[in-house]
C-alpha cells in the first residue's frame, strides 16, 4: 500500500539553492528508499492551504508539519488556523509528526508551552539522549541516546501537553521528542544535511556573528562549519513514520 504523506510546509523561505521543505523531505524519503512507497503531498501553510482534517484520519495517511523561520508565538494569520487544524486532526486520531517548528506548534495546539529557551541558540549538529519511554517509543527504532541530530531553533517546549510522555532531550532543550497517542513532536530536522546546515548558516550569519554572538567572528564561522554532519539513524525517523502509518 502506498503511504499518503500531506506535508503542511510552513518554512517560509527557501536556500540560495532554490530548495524548499519539499525538497528536503522528498529527498530524505529517497535517500531512504521510499519513493516508491509514499505519495508525498505538500500545501503551503502560510497561504492558508490546508488539508481537510477528516480526510487526514484514514489509513495509510499521515501529516508531516515542517519547520518554519519563526515563532509558534508570533502573531501570523496562518497560526490560529493551523493549531485548530493540528487540534481536530489528533481528535480525530490522525498519525501526525511535528518537525522542529511543527513540534512546538503541536505542544501549543494540545495545550503545552513554547519559549525562548534561556540557554540560547541551539543549531547544528549535535547529541540527543532518549527517555526509557523514548527507548520503547516506536518512532524513534534505530535511534540510540547519544546519537547525533541537525537542528535550528531558538524557541522550546517547556511544558508537555496534558498526557504527552517525552521521549528525548539535551543538555540545551530538555523536551527533544515528545509523544501525544498518535502525534509525535521531534525538534531535530531529520530531513537536512550539511549541505543545507552550510546554507542556512549563511544565510544566518549577520545574526550568528553581530547580533547573538553565537560566533565569534569568520574564523569561529569557518570552523564550524566544519562540525555538520550527516545523521542517518535521525533520518531513519522518516522510516518508522512511515511504517507506522502504513501498518
Amino acid at each position: 500500500m502506498t503511504a499518503l504523506i500531506h506535508l503542511i510546509d510552513v518554512t517560509g523561505f527557501t536556500l540560495p539553492d532554490g530548495t524548499g521543505s519539499r525538497d528536503w523531505f522528498g529527498n530524505a524519503f529517497a535517500d531512504l528508499g521510499l519513493t516508491p512507497e509514499i505519495e508525498l503531498r505538500a500545501y503551503d501553510g502560510i497561504s492558508g492551504r490546508l488539508p481537510a482534517p477528516g480526510a487526514m484520519a484514514a489509513g495509510g495517511q499521515g501529516i508531516i508539519i515542517s519547520g518554519s523561520r519563526g515563532s509558534v508565538n508570533e502573531d501570523k494569520p496562518w497560526i490560529a488556523p493551523l493549531i485548530d487544524f493540528i487540534r481536530e486532526a489528533h481528535r480525530l486520531n490522525a498519525w501526525i509528526l511535528g518537525i522542529c517548528f511543527g513540534h512546538q506548534l503541536l505542544a501549543k495546539a494540545l495545550g503545552g508551552t513554547v519559549e525562548p529557551n534561556r540557554r540560547g541558540r541551539e543549531m547544528g549538529t549535535v547529541p540527543i539522549y532518549l527517555t526509557p519511554q523514548g527507548e520503547q517509543a516506536p518512532l524513534l527504532r534505530g535511534l540510540r541516546s547519544g546519537d547525533w541530530v541537525n537542528l535550528v531553533h531558538r524557541t522550546h517546549v517547556t511544558k508537555l501537553p496534558p498526557g504527552a510522555v517525552r521521549l528525548a532531550f539535551n543538555q540545551m532543550t530538555p523536551t527533544q521528542a515528545f509523544q501525544a497517542g498518535r502525534s509525535f513532536g521531534f525538534q531535530p530536522h531529520p530531513e537536512l544535511g550539511p549541505e543545507q546546515l552550510i546554507q542556512l548558516t549563511g544565510m544566518y550569519r549577520e545574526i550568528l556573528i553581530n547580533r547573538e554572538g553565537f560566533l565569534e567572528d569568520e574564523d569561529h564561522l569557518r570552523d564550524y562549519l566544519g562540525t555538520f554532519r550527516e545523521t542517518p539513524r535521525s533520518r531513519a525517523i522518516l522510516l518508522n513514520y512511515v511504517r507506522m502509518i502504513s501498518s
